[in-house]
């Protein structure tokens, strides 16, 4: 929540506010659209669906949810989608014919999501009621589209100099955004045994602070550089050889393919027959041939428009948010307690007397564990005594790593603070329930006073 980001210019600004102002921007382009069809977007009745990669924390969801109240939408109308889900659910409901297998009962298929930031990779299985359920947790990590554009911009470096670059950014943004643009479209049309020069349109721009600031005319500047054996200027066009074109792709192909091998490996994941492919990245026809030919034996599966696929499975789970019956926790979660100390079991280091008894902070206690599998409305039922007056406060961590015993040694990210308050306080002891809901995209608690029989819904929250 503290996390600032500057644009292309080096300009900051919070996180937050990038995240809520784009999500903003989203909600009144729609409501513009709808006004003119003299319609009106009833906000308290429309539901929103913001889509997040499965491999996301479950802190990363909290940012995105508070992101989305601050654009204006009420977190009771708010539904948090994972991509890859939506994905499969569209796939699901609308198969295309060359890939109508997966809509059997008990087929079992890989979803590989390639966004722009990152790839996605899990398995789904179809179940004999029609939901899905996953099989393992979702896999994959920060190498997506964007990394054959800093490969193309890492070009530009080496011809013209960072600094050059840099001052593309700060004093043209939008025709440093212009040659993203056209990168982004050689992504998609490049083809593997392509032996033509590839186009590579950039901004006028570029032709006037070469002269600026190499002194020399972008002609000279090509010419005299290392990569003047395959980049050659043809009126607003750089022209590029590809093989060199090609070489900037195979490490990011190799990651890729790693991904989805250390999931086809998982001994839970048996008789995978297809690979489902969506995404824009998915589009680039490299990464597809690559991944066709490092597993020659499955059926590799591209839906039509693969880039609105996780779009249009959103809608749908808008409607149907049980289509995905069971998930498989990513973490291990648990709350920070203290326990009476015991010397065979603590850190010496931790003890520390209160009210004449010893005991030890910070302990990690772990209520659901990673690789659990969890049905749809999956909840785990912890009652909390308290001697406060006003109420009391829990802290909820996770963590990926096994056996950790503390809180506090940097294995663990704190979720969040549950925040107990009584509605008829006093000085005896209370009895709370808490309801942890692991059911759905999102971990949301429910909250019951024992005495009052009240209860309240609670998701967790970063604070800004």
């Amino acid at each position: 929540m503290t996390m600032v980001l500057e644009d292309v210019r080096g300009q900051p600004l919070p996180a937050i506010d990038v995240f809520s102002l784009s999500i903003k921007a989203l909600k009144d382009h729609l409501d513009r659209n709808v006004r003119i069809q003299n319609n009106v977007l009833d906000d308290i009745n429309t539901k929103w669906v913001l889509t997040v990669p499965a491999i996301w924390t479950d802190t990363a969801k909290q940012f995105m949810r508070k992101s989305a109240e601050e654009a204006g939408i009420s977190r009771d109308m708010l539904t948090i989608a994972l991509e890859p889900e939506a994905a499969s659910m569209y796939c699901q409901t609308f198969p295309s014919p060359g890939c109508r297998d997966i809509s059997e009962i008990g087929s079992r298929y890989m979803v590989v999501d390639l966004g722009g930031g990152t790839i996605d990779v899990t398995v789904h299985e179809k179940n004999p009621d029609g939901t899905l359920k996953e099989v393992t947790k979702a896999s994959g990590n920060g190498c997506g589209g964007t990394s054959i554009d800093d490969e193309f911009i890492q070009l530009f470096d080496r011809m013209f100099g960072e600094s050059f670059v840099k001052s593309l950014k700060s004093e043209f943004p939008e025709s440093y955004l212009f040659l993203l643009r056209n990168i982004e479209n050689i992504k998609k049309v490049f083809q593997p045994e392509q032996i033509g020069m590839v186009n590579l349109r950039f901004p006028y721009a570029l032709r006037n602070l070469c002269k600026s600031h190499c002194g020399k005319s972008i002609e000279q500047v090509i010419s005299s550089s290392t990569e003047r054996s395959y980049i050659e200027l043809f009126t607003d066009k750089i022209r590029i050889g590809p093989m060199f074109v090609k070489s900037l792709f195979p490490n990011t192909c190799k990651t890729i393919i790693s991904v989805i091998k250390s999931v086809l490996q998982q001994e839970t994941v048996p008789d995978i027959s297809t690979i489902l492919l969506v995404g824009g990245f998915s589009e680039c026809k490299m990464i597809q041939n690559a991944i066709v030919t490092a597993f020659p034996r499955l059926n590799i599966f591209l839906p039509e428009d693969p880039g609105l696929v996780v779009l249009k499975g959103a809608v749908l789970f808008g409607y149907k948010p049980d289509f995905i019956s069971s998930r498989i926790s990513r973490y291990t979660y648990g709350i920070r307690v203290k326990q009476p100390f015991d010397e065979t079991t603590y850190d010496r280091k931790r003890k520390q007397i209160f009210e004449g008894k010893t005991y030890c902070y910070n302990i990690f206690k772990p209520f659901m564990n990673i690789n659990t599998r969890i049905p749809l409305g999956h909840t785990i039922e912890k009652l909390f005594t308290t001697h406060s007056k006003s109420g009391c406060l829990y802290e909820v961590f996770y963590t990926d790593r096994e056996n950790v015993k503390y809180t506090d040694t940097g294995e663990c990210t704190n979720m969040g603070k549950i925040n107990i308050c009584f509605l008829n306080p006093d000085s005896k002891k209370r009895k709370m329930k808490v309801v942890f809901n692991f059911g759905d995209t999102e971990l949301s608690v429910l909250v019951v006073d024992l005495e009052s029989k009240t209860e309240k819904k609670e998701f967790f929250e970063i604070q800004r």
